[in-house]
């Protein structure tokens, strides 16, 4: 990986003061005790072999050593109503931020996923730098985790992992040691235009992306009120219509976690067999998942279920601080069709979504965003949750990856857990991260909301078999297409009793008139064996 990638200057952070932009400040009227707005990753390492002393103690007094820095300094300075600042923090205390913990024997996954949903339930404290970076051994194994948690109003979701992979190395024999708390970025904050004129352009060219945002808006309001009385369509689903189930349970500030895999390549080879897109197939076993959870408690909808589709709106090299991204609804799949059809239900749902929104202004999908968010927001601080139709049902997220192994300290990343925050009106959040060959999946529920969290990354790894098999089941059919449709014509043809004799085919003797069929038809080569 690239280090350099991650930014050469982090003077302008260090002494900075800057006011934060409306989509980061949201983040922080919005949170409550009940509604952490925090984004973490949970990374788990297999130390050097053969290392000398207690590898965990030296790491974290090595990691004591590195200097704080940038964004990790700076502590929420409240402003006028509508406003805040980011300022440096004088009394910073390193020894705060970063903590030890050990998990007692054995150290399984449960153990972990309990300590996790915990350090993920709490706030943060704002009278001070908001980030934590937890330093977890006595995993089976030897294996030790890094949890880091960051306040949402810093970075969105890409930019978090853009912080945590800065640290690691690509050499297994590299013994520098990089700590995230002095990764350094090109432009750590939205600066501020400093003389008159600067201030001046920045205003005119405020005006004219609001007219066009505003223009781009009423246009598309005026097609969802127009659907929603029968005429014309939106590729947008209407906002708040999507059905109620138990992912839109209320939740308290208690979280559960959980965690999965799934192979990186396979998914790529089925989005090339099914000629969809990765994503699609990610969002498709997650429906799948989804589904199959809902049918265990008794609670599928008829309808199908919406998902929100976070996507980034940062240019190719863009790498400045705070939220770039926009949440667009995408309609899943009918809970009664197989897994195919779903995935071709999905595709169709996104790839309009996609022609929609290109059509777009940047800044008109992001007040997009800010309007409908903030209208779900508004009504779960009302507590009006069950009053007003659920906005959507899951929050799913896809942050790519790097493919080559990276070390830290010489320790090896094993994997890479994103952990998100429950949007306004959800239950829960399914984030997948690509790594190396594949891709790790975390999940974030209400404790009380979802009990049996741990279900869903396995429930996904088995829609992905069943998705596999269907593609294999078809590939069959197709492979033995022109014989099934044989049979079924040859049949109709001696219904008619016709005296015409195909190319080929012997004609049939003159005895004794043919035995009626058995009444056994083969099927259809069209239909499908899920239904």
């Amino acid at each position: 990986m690239d280090r350099r990638a991650c930014g050469a200057d982090e003077k302008a952070a260090g002494a900075a003061m800057a006011k934060m932009g409306i989509y980061d400040y949201a983040f922080l009227v919005t949170e409550t005790a009940d509604s952490p707005k925090h984004v973490a990753g949970l990374q788990i390492f297999e130390p050097p072999r053969n290392y000398r002393g207690d590898y965990v103690s030296d790491l974290i007094e090595a990691l004591r050593a590195r200097p704080p820095g940038g964004l990790f300094k700076l502590k929420l300075k409240p402003g006028l109503p509508g406003s805040a600042e980011w300022v440096e923090d004088e009394a910073f205390d390193l020894d705060y931020h970063l903590r030890h913990a050990r998990l007692p024997r054995p150290g399984n996954n449960t153990q972990l996923m309990d300590l996790v949903g915990r350090l993920h339930s709490i706030l943060l404290d704002r009278q001070r730098p908001l980030w934590e970076l937890h330093v977890i051994e006595g995993l089976e194994g030897g294996r030790f985790a890094l949890y880091a948690k960051i306040h949402h109003s810093y970075c969105d979701g890409i930019t978090l992992v853009r912080l945590m992979m800065g640290t690691l190395n690509t050499s297994p024999d590299d013994t520098t040691l990089y700590a995230s708390w002095e990764s350094r970025h090109e432009a750590p904050l939205r600066e501020q235009p400093r003389s008159v004129s600067e201030r001046l352009q920045q205003g005119a060219g405020l005006v004219r992306r609001g007219f066009t945002s505003a223009f781009q808006l009423s246009g598309l309001a005026a097609r969802f009120a127009l659907q929603s009385v029968g005429v014309g369509h939106s590729k947008f689903p209407i906002p708040f219509t999507a059905p109620r189930t138990k992912l839109n349970a209320t939740v308290t500030r208690a979280r559960r976690a959980a965690v999965g895999e799934l192979s990186l390549s396979e998914l790529k080879a089925l989005a090339h067999a099914t000629e969809t897109t990765l994503n699609d197939v990610i969002v498709t076993l997650c429906d799948i998942a989804l589904t199959r959870y809902l049918q265990d408690h008794k609670d599928a909808p008829a309808a199908p279920l919406v998902a929100q589709i976070p996507v980034s709106l940062r240019r190719e090299g863009e790498h400045q601080l705070g939220n770039q991204i926009a949440i667009l609804p995408v309609t899943l799949g009918h809970a009664g069709r197989d897994p195919l059809k779903r995935l071709g239900e999905i595709h169709e749902s996104s790839s309009r979504l996609k022609a929609e929104a290109s059509g777009m202004s940047a800044d008109s999908v992001s007040m997009y965003t800010l309007a409908i968010q903030g209208a779900a927001q508004a009504a779960e601080l009302l507590g009006l949750n069950e009053a007003v139709p659920p906005l959507g049902n899951i929050l799913i997220s896809n942050v790519p990856g790097p493919r080559e192994p990276l070390y830290l300290w010489r320790s090896l990343l094993i994997a890479s857990y994103p952990l998100s925050a429950i949007p306004p009106g959800l239950a829960m959040n399914i984030t997948v991260f690509s790594y190396q060959d594949k891709f790790d999946v975390g999940v974030i529920g209400g404790y009380d909301a979802i009990p049996d969290i741990e279900c869903l990354p396995e429930y996904m790894a088995d829609g992905f078999r069943a998705l596999q098999s269907a593609v294999a089941r078809r590939d069959s059919r197709r492979r033995s297409g022109a014989g099934a449709r044989k049979t079924p014509a040859g049949k109709a043809a001696r219904k008619k009793k016709s005296t015409s004799t195909a190319k080929g085919r012997k004609a049939p003797v003159k005895k004794k008139p043919v035995k009626k069929p058995s009444g056994k038809r083969a099927k259809p080569i069209a239909e499908s064996d899920g239904g």
